[in-house]
């Protein structure tokens, strides 16, 4: 199961989403936020879905920038979770960083989670694959009109976080959860094939 956290700055202005994935027993959650009030909120989501601080085993970050991952210290203190991201961003998050993942590798948590590295929007951003969703962090920006991609301002380098889009095509997926913007509960796949086709065509 996936519910979607939304981070507000102040209470007004909507920053990001967090994501925790679960079962009656285990949780694992998608970014952090931008702060300890965010921190907060995922727990006290634990709360809401019957589970306890401990039962979040994991903090997977996205990538490293400070909406993400800037309640991620707190989050670790408020529960005992590890805290994970992929190695190209690691160094930025410092000793809070447990384990550094690989593309490819499968967690072993919630029936598995994979990892699809997808740099661009920095150099170690990443896709979760869990069951039939995609967890999308920052790779994709859920517009009203269709799935885009991450605005180039706040990329390392937008052309890389473009070409990187094509790791994703051959994936097995309905659902896309973003960070910012409308999720995908249905056709997500199909939306992100229509994005690839346009990206093609105009290159």
């Amino acid at each position: 199961m996936i519910r979607a956290i939304r981070h507000r700055l102040l209470g007004l202005l909507e920053i990001a989403k967090s994501f925790l994935l679960y079962d009656e027993e285990t949780a694992v959650a998608v970014d952090a936020g931008h702060s300890r009030w965010c921190a907060r909120r995922i727990v006290d989501t634990l709360g809401e879905i019957g589970l306890r601080p401990g039962d979040l085993r994991l903090c997977i970050l996205t990538h490293r920038h400070w909406d993400h991952s800037g309640g991620v210290r707190a989050l670790k203190s408020l529960t005992g979770c590890e805290v994970a991201i992929h190695e190209g961003d690691a160094d930025a998050l410092g000793d809070v960083v447990d384990h550094r993942l690989k593309d490819g590798e499968v967690i072993p948590l919630l029936g598995g989670l994979r990892v699809i590295h997808v740099p661009g929007h920095t150099p170690g951003n990443i896709c979760l694959l869990y069951g039939e969703s995609l967890i999308a962090g920052d790779t994709l920006i859920g517009g009203h009109r269709g799935l885009k991609p991450p605005a180039s301002i706040y990329c390392d380098d937008y052309a890389e976080a473009v070409r990187s889009l094509e790791r994703l095509r051959g994936l097995d997926f309905d659902a896309v959860y973003v960070s910012h913007g409308v999720d995908r509960l249905r056709g997500g796949k199909e939306e992100l094939l229509r994005l690839l086709n346009r990206i093609g065509s105009s290159s």
